[in-house]
């Protein structure tokens, strides 16, 4: 059975030193090399690759960073600091990350009225072709990694699973956001009810 590792969102913006920080980013790069160096997996990355005028991105409503906002087509539920902008170090893969070793790479974002979270699907629902390239590869089963666990890599995860894909998640090769107290925790309860395997690697 051929497997694959989807690597989520693993670009300089989400690491400590970028517009839209995850604690402990930098942490996860030894477990993807490692996962990654596996012979078994077809890897597919996420990559956000925002126009600068995305209407995420708080500076295009005069707006502050994690402003509630939700239009109901695509954007919110907060707005976001200018980040992975399309042609930016911001959007590059984390150098550290051996992206030499990604087969296939999946951009999203890339509409201006409408924000992506997962590598399945737009947030106003247009499907971006990844199940279909997984199953056309013969892909059945799934191992997920990468940023941010509470939001990015959510969003993947239960698409994933709609998709109908068996699904583990790498949890030593994964962080959160923690806007708000208890959202990695609920995230993790959430894929264990939905029968998402979560391992170490």
């Amino acid at each position: 059975m051929r497997k694959a590792l989807l690597v989520v969102d693993v670009q300089n913006d989400f690491y400590e030193t970028g517009s839209l920080p995850v604690k402990g980013a930098s942490q996860i790069n030894k477990v993807i090399n490692r996962a990654m160096r596996d012979p078994v997996y077809t890897i597919l990355a996420g990559q956000d690759w925002h126009p600068s005028n995305h209407m995420s991105f708080a500076a295009n409503h005069r707006k502050e960073p994690f402003t509630p906002f939700d239009n109901k087509k695509g954007i919110g539920p907060v707005l976001w600091p200018v980040h992975c902008m399309q042609g930016t170090p911001g959007a590059e893969f984390h150098p550290d990350i051996e992206s030499n070793r990604f087969d296939y790479i999946v951009r999203k974002g890339t509409h201006p009225g409408v924000d992506s979270y997962s590598i399945f699907r737009e947030n106003d629902g247009t499907n971006l072709g990844t199940a279909g390239l997984l199953k056309a590869l013969g892909i059945e089963e799934i191992d997920i990694c990468g940023l941010a666990l509470d939001y990015c890599l959510k969003y993947t995860v239960h698409d994933a699973l709609s998709s109908g894909f068996k699904i583990r998640v790498i949890i030593n090769g994964t962080k959160g956001v923690e806007a708000n107290e208890g959202d990695v925790q609920r995230t993790l309860d959430e894929f264990e009810s939905a029968g998402v395997e979560l391992i170490e690697k």
